[in-house]
């Protein structure tokens, strides 16, 4: 068992990082597990959850635990012992829930400055069906408005427009650095900063390969 969160605000790179993680401890039976994307998915299929989710986050609004009702916790279960979560959980009651049923081993605190994070979202396109997102700077798509894999056309989400992301920050601030404070007191937690996803990728799969790979042992005469 080995769960890792990487915990941030919206646009400080959580999926591009938790993508290279998996594919790097992959062999070691990792999966990946966003809560954003479990819920696009209803709201993309138009379920009666999926439009209850989107009223709050057309309002930079996270869903409610009451309307969640542990669906979130029952999908992260099904991603195995070994994940990599992005940006679950994200409130004292998830962390509760987490806790009791799927304790964390890493929490890595990624910090960006507010400037940087507005202008990322500013310039983020994302393909709906499988919540793959591109910044038009940083990591722009092959092709101009086209999913890589499967050229599809890319969309602006509504969240991101610039008053709605504002806001995402504000609800992130209040909330999320609850949880950070809770792990930095079980000295589960690091913080790095977020500008460059390289580098925080680096300095991750360094502490998991500490944690998950056994040292070799030295032959002794």
């Amino acid at each position: 068992m080995y769960r890792v969160l990487l915990s941030g605000a919206a646009g400080s790179g959580k999926g591009t990082i938790a993508r290279m993680l998996v594919r790097e401890f992959e062999p070691l039976g990792f999966n990946y597990f966003a809560a954003g994307d479990f819920i696009r998915d209803h709201i993309a299929r138009g379920t009666e959850f999926g439009l209850r989710a989107q009223s709050f986050l057309n309002k930079g609004e996270h869903v409610p635990d009451s309307i969640l009702n542990g669906a979130i916790l029952a999908e992260m279960l099904k991603a195995g012992p070994r994940v990599v979560l992005d940006g679950y959980p994200r409130n004292m009651s998830q962390l509760k829930m987490v806790e009791e049923q799927a304790p964390l081993n890493l929490i890595v605190e990624l910090k960006v400055p507010r400037k940087v994070l507005i202008d990322r979202l500013s310039k983020q396109l994302v393909h709906p069906a499988s919540g793959r997102a591109y910044n038009l700077e940083v990591n722009p798509p092959k092709e101009e408005g086209k999913d890589d894999f499967t050229g599809e056309p890319l969309f602006k989400r509504s969240t991101d427009q610039l008053e709605v992301a504002r806001r995402r920050l504000e609800v992130y601030d209040k909330t999320e650095n609850k949880v950070l404070d809770y792990y930095k007191k079980q000295n589960k937690c690091i913080t790095l900063s977020g500008e460059s996803s390289k580098a925080v990728f680096e300095s991750v799969a360094e502490v998991m390969r500490r944690d998950l790979i056994p040292a070799p042992r030295t032959a002794y005469a």
